[in-house]
């Protein structure tokens, strides 16, 4: 089992600070409260306590069903390697894991034209691979999709890629019932059955409610999600000065409100359900029109809601190295590493987007390689360093005394492998052997590393049975997705 990084202690508010924006957020879910398409959740929510008004469909969540609802969620638990007990993750406060990729972007970078296009499934497969195959990638999402299929069939095909080419846990989208329960039926299959899918859960389900204040029918797969023991993402996304205020702190009080809403839900559907927090204080560019990736104040955003998730002892997941620049260079690798290194210092358990690019609009497996080195060099930030009495080394100062040299220092031996950072695809060469190796840049590197990647590898191995059961499963989806 992968334990993660040590998370960071990085604040930004104080306790008084906190104690506003989550009394904002609770008077918020009591007036106006959360409008509801659904008649599902308006039965649900009346059911569990709340002041539910059928004719305007509004929910109005009292202060103390709020607390139950965190008091009921687990603060801690397993995301299961999918038949594979090397890549669980114990998911929890205080640990630090690092993703690939979000939800399917529409495009892929093409490295060799050095433009975007439409991608394939055999892009996915492709990307899946290398994401597999990175060291310090923990769970893997898409990258790109598979765009060469039909449009109603996408997801399915874009779940079967990585559900046949890696073991690491997933994100699945819930959305409808019937497209939740074909997906969900996938997943099993690749799991070996609906049973060890419950027991063993290897895929979070990430719901993306309607902001500001409302949930959809759309958003009703969520309890089949919850039933089926599948963790729940709840996402809401407000953007910054249009779905939502034009300051930090309005956006935070309004995400928190939505994200506790996900909470009580998803504990009304079954007490002790597993939930991790996924509030996305995005910003909206009001030159551009675009939501950001890697503005400042969608990471004091980011911070301000670890420090929350903290308060309520709740996982939390988030945007890390996701990227606004538009091909894997040196503006990508600055803002991969400006929002990867403030969300881990935060303490953010759960952090994806590396590897996109472009607002996420396409992904790039090289770009997910320089990802990849960056959070080599952060955990080693993280891990810190030990102060002790051999540590401190004063006996062996004094023996090596005036300009001498500790080179060849038994206790120099016995350390530097443990404290000193060694990187691998960001090389430490002399200018002469950078340039004997090619001179080149480091996304040349990180693309002969990744068509290296591709041609040792191959699909996972699937228990017994499954192949043909996700292949059956797929087919099922296909087929009513197609409306056959």
């Amino acid at each position: 089992m992968k334990t993660g990084a040590k998370a960071g202690n990085l604040t930004l508010l104080s306790e008084a600070e906190l104690d506003r924006i989550y009394q904002a957020s609770l008077d918020l879910l009591m007036d106006p409260g959360i409008y509801s398409e659904s008649d599902v959740f308006l039965d649900i929510f009346e059911k569990g306590g709340a002041k539910v008004n059928w004719e305007t469909r509004s929910i109005h969540v009292p202060p103390e069903l709020v607390a139950w609802a965190i008091e009921q969620a687990p603060k801690s638990f397993i995301l299961y390697g999918r038949n594979d007990p090397a890549m669980d993750l114990q998911i929890e406060l205080g640990r630090v894991y690092y993703g690939m990729g979000g939800t399917s972007e529409p495009l892929f970078w093409d490295y060799e034209a050095r433009r975007p296009r439409q991608p394939t499934k055999q892009d996915m497969i492709n990307n899946t691979r290398v994401g597999h195959a990175l060291e310090n990638i923990d769970f893997v999402q898409t990258l790109c999709m598979s765009g060469d299929m039909p449009t109603s069939t996408i997801f399915f095909h874009d779940f079967d890629a990585i559900l046949r080419n890696t073991t690491k846990p997933t994100v699945i989208n819930i959305l409808e019932r019937p497209f939740t329960q074909r997906l969900l039926a996938m997943v099993a299959a690749a799991s070996g059955g609906e049973s060890v899918l419950r027991e063993k859960p290897c895929a979070l389900g990430i719901v993306t409610p309607i902001t500001p204040l409302k949930i959809a029918v759309m958003n009703e797969g969520l309890i089949d999600a919850v039933q089926a023991g599948i963790p729940i993402l709840y996402s809401p996304g407000p953007l910054m000065g249009a779905t939502g205020p034009a300051t930090v702190a309005g956006t935070v009080a309004l995400t928190n409100a939505e994200v506790l809403f996900g909470v009580v839900l998803t504990q009304l559907v079954q007490p002790g359900a597993k939930v991790v927090l996924k509030p996305d204080t995005d910003v909206f560019d009001m030159r551009t029109t675009q939501v950001t990736y890697g503005s400042p104040e969608q990471d004091l955003g980011k911070v301000a809601m670890v420090q929350l998730a903290k308060r309520y002892g709740l996982p939390i997941y988030g945007l890390g190295g996701g990227v606004e620049a538009k091909l894997p260079d040196a503006e990508a690798a600055a803002e991969a590493t400006l929002t990867l290194l403030l969300v881990s210092l935060a303490g953010m358990t759960m952090c994806q987007a590396n590897g996109t690019l472009c607002f996420g609009q396409y992904g790039s497996p090289e770009m997910a390689l320089i990802c990849d080195e960056i959070i080599r060099h952060i955990k080693r930030i993280l891990q810190g360093f030990e102060v002790n009495e051999d540590t401190l080394a004063v006996e062996v100062i004094r023996q090596v005394g005036y300009g001498g040299s500790f080179l060849g220092h038994p206790h120099t031996s016995r350390y530097f492998r443990k404290e000193l950072f060694f990187p691998v695809l960001f090389k430490r060469q002399t200018v002469d052997e950078w340039l004997k190796a090619g001179g080149k840049t480091v996304d040349q590197v990180a693309h002969e590393k990744v068509l290296e990647i591709l041609s040792k590898a191959g699909p996972v191995e699937l228990p017994p049975g499954a192949d043909a059961e996700l292949d059956r499963a797929l087919q099922e989806a296909i087929k009513e997705a197609s409306g056959g």
